[in-house]
């Protein structure tokens, strides 16, 4: 295992410490514990607790996108509303791996409420989702499949923001996995247009 995949490795020991315990509970000693590793070898690659978890919040966002790629890869020519939903499907708690990113992403929105680097990383991961959400219904009225009298940048955003706002009703049971699916499906059938009858 090289250096990358190691510090990768801790990172998910992170995300196991979070979804059983909460993030109260995640120390170097307890992570490496879930690792499998010394608390030494942890300390090699993170000089601190909060090192290592800015890092785990980018493997976090690495994770989310190959399982978007890989949820993609089972389209075989996706419309951009495939492409809106995939993404959408993957950001919410849906399957294991989208519960666990969901528990350790509120995990870190408290911790950034006092830590201006996570508050940074995680403002900085919304800008970047809200720029791909708009590029991707900017591109879908371009090729005329937005219906009319939609604002793509506005629509947009309360997509992203609609999904985000899922992800806890979700998470405590408010809402089943399919629910919430219908109530993004409910959007998209208001923002894309119909296909026409072949």
């Amino acid at each position: 295992m090289d250096r990358d995949e190691r510090r990768r490795a801790i990172a998910e020991a992170v995300f196991e410490v979070i979804e059983s315990r909460g993030l109260a509970a995640v120390s170097l000693r307890d992570v490496a514990a879930q690792a499998g590793v010394s608390m030494g070898s942890v300390q090699h690659y993170f000089q601190s607790k909060d090192e290592m978890l800015l890092f785990a919040l980018g493997h976090m966002r690495d994770r989310a996108l190959a399982r978007m790629r890989a949820e993609l890869a089972r389209l075989p020519e996706p419309t951009s509303r495939q492409v809106v939903r995939a993404a959408a499907r993957v950001m919410l708690p849906v399957d294991q791996a989208g519960r666990q990113e969901a528990c350790v992403a509120g995990a870190f929105y408290s911790l950034a409420t006092v830590n201006p680097a996570h508050a940074a990383a995680l403002r900085e991961g919304y800008a970047r989702l809200l720029s791909v959400s708009r590029q991707s219904l900017r591109a879908a009225a371009q090729a005329g499949e937005i219906a009319d009298g939609i604002a793509t940048d506005s629509e947009a955003a309360m997509l992203l923001f609609m999904v985000q706002g899922l992800i806890g009703p979700i998470l405590i049971g408010v809402l089943s996995p399919q629910e919430a699916l219908a109530l993004v499906d409910h959007q998209l059938d208001r923002i894309f247009r119909k296909p026409s009858p072949a």
